[in-house]
């Protein structure tokens, strides 16, 4: 390997083997959530400084050249990771009625794109995903969106420091949107 393709300049894409390690983490990432193992994820997978967001989009003309999000006011998640926490501990309670019976979840997490960002040891990733959710016989939904997430190395492991999930859906049909994205 090259030192070129092993520099860290913020915005110089990531070479294939940090490529690599990053769709696994994600790939990883998605397969603890479907398979309910919150406690692993907040545990391993995410860093104490999270920023977890889920805002709602401007709709507006091609015409209007604002930059979408300056003034960012309206979320459906502003998470940081003791609001992780405490929406993790909802279901250790037993108590919500929305997941019992379980929800049946998958993730595809898909076109990951990787570049170094701005701090050491951090990428700036963005990728889609396509989240299928089925409850009962007849009850299902599917979300369609772009995540950008930036990923830090602690201990030599990957973790989730930001992630800003976009829904492609200008209205989400879904009964509830509780699920990690």
């Amino acid at each position: 390997m090259s030192a070129e393709n092993n520099q860290h300049v913020a915005g110089k894409a990531v070479n294939h083997i940090i490529h690599f390690e990053v769709a696994q983490f994600l790939t990883r990432e998605a397969r603890a959530l479907d398979e309910e193992r919150y406690h692993e994820w907040l545990d391993q997978m995410i860093t104490k400084d999270i920023s977890y967001q889920l805002p709602t989009e401007e709709v507006r003309y091609r015409r209007d050249k604002k930059v979408i999000g300056t003034a960012q006011t309206t979320y459906l998640y502003n998470d940081s990771y003791e609001v992780l926490c405490m929406r993790v501990a909802r279901f250790d309670t037993g108590l919500l009625w929305a997941e019992d019976p379980p929800i049946r979840i998958r993730r595809y997490i898909t076109n990951v794109d990787a570049e170094w960002a701005d701090a050491p040891d951090e990428v700036e990733v963005w990728s889609n995903f396509i989240v299928y959710r089925s409850r009962g016989q007849r009850d299902d939904s599917t979300m369609y969106g772009r995540r950008k997430d930036r990923l830090r190395k602690v201990d030599g492991e990957w973790r989730l420091a930001a992630r800003v999930i976009t829904l492609d859906q200008r209205v989400i049909l879904d009964k509830n949107v509780h699920c990690f994205f």
